[in-house]
């Protein structure tokens, strides 16, 4: 599967250090194709590549768009998917919500698992909302001081059984899961999850606790990893919920529309979408667990990465050799910042994660 990795990654590596010679020559000389006299207006390579790319974009992703209004063949799934929901402090409507999107999925054969990501007092209304929504009799709760990575094996002499053995054995044997553990981003809580599920489930299914998803999203996901053996995760549409809420989130809705439609439609058609965004993705299950402990532990230039899950875990996928896919089949509606502060303190969270 991976024999061709050198070739590509040579050919990229040249190809990007062709245009970047490129683009400093004619920076350094000053040429563009196409200027006025007083040099106000002027059109040159970096103009030429940007359009070239646009173009080669904007071709890929249609046919991409095409291919999948067109595959009507594929067989529904019957693969078991483990849901994971990441929450931490969420506002209790949009939660709600939340959790009666997941509970109501069209798929027969889920499992939904969500970690709140703090065990304080004020963190309990959410397993409350969790237990109400999935019903008393088929819920497991689970409550823990720890998380897999402050608790140590040294301190099992302390209480009566290891919690870590007894927090994966409720997971595996009950169909809806809440757990609450020690903060430590949301990527600790997806840890817990994934870790919890291991082996026991096909495909994990990642969701945040804004998300409300489409009944078929899962089912539409598992079908692309059914049908193409050699793809790894698959991302479906995210939409954005509140978009008439101000001009900051509806220009949010339109970008995000660029960003799954035509970016990561285009990437698809090349098999190689670069982030399975945290609303809504679907991953093999014995990738995450051959990559999970490399994926906790992602640092830059020293430091720990505590966010950027999404696009790390992408990464990861990708770099055992798998494709990762795009379809607007799945779809989900998630809350933007409406207001320009808020806005402002999400952006550069997503251009850290992206550079990293």
């Amino acid at each position: 599967m991976c024999s061709w990795r050198p070739a590509r990654i040579a050919l990229t590596a040249t190809f990007l250090i062709a245009v970047l010679v490129g683009m400093v020559a004619v920076y350094s000389t000053g040429y563009s194709f196409v200027a006025s006299e007083d040099n106000y207006f002027a059109f040159g390579l970096y103009g030429a590549v940007m359009c070239v790319h646009l173009i080669i974009q904007s071709v890929a992703a249609l046919i991409e768009h095409y291919r999948i209004s067109t595959e009507e063949d594929l067989d529904e799934s019957d693969r078991i998917i483990g849901l994971v929901i990441a929450a931490y402090q969420e506002d209790p409507e949009l939660m709600r919500q939340c959790l009666i999107s997941a509970k109501t999925l069209k798929y027969p054969k889920m499992k939904i698992v969500m970690v709140v990501d703090g065990n304080r007092d004020d963190d309990f209304y959410m397993k409350d909302i969790f237990v109400d929504i999935m019903g008393k009799e088929n819920t497991a709760t689970f409550f823990w001081q720890h998380n897999f990575h402050t608790f140590h094996t040294d301190s099992i002499e302390e209480v009566s059984a290891d919690p870590t053995e007894q927090l994966v054995n409720m997971v595996r044997s009950h169909q809806y899961s809440c757990i609450l553990q020690e903060w430590g981003g949301k990527r600790e809580a997806l840890y817990t999850g994934f870790k919890a599920l291991g082996d026991t489930v096909d495909y994990v299914q990642v969701c945040d606790s804004d998300t409300i998803l489409d009944p078929m999203c899962a089912m539409e996901m598992a079908k692309i990893l059914d049908k193409y053996e050699d793809v790894g995760a698959a991302v479906g549409d995210v939409r954005i919920l509140n978009k008439m809420d101000s001009l900051i989130s509806f220009l949010s809705s339109l970008r995000y529309w660029m960003a799954f439609n035509v970016e990561r439609a285009s990437q698809s058609f090349f098999n190689c979408v670069t982030c399975i965004s945290g609303p809504l993705g679907l991953y093999r299950s014995t990738l995450i667990q051959q990559v999970l402990d490399h994926w906790y532990e992602q640092s830059f230039c020293g430091s720990k990465c505590t966010f950027g899950d999404d696009r790390h875990l992408t990464n990861r996928v990708l770099s055992l050799g798998y494709g990762t896919k795009f379809t607007w089949r799945a779809s989900c509606l998630t809350e933007t910042p409406a207001t320009y502060l808020r806005w402002l303190n999400q952006q550069p969270r997503w251009t850290k994660s992206y550079f990293k």
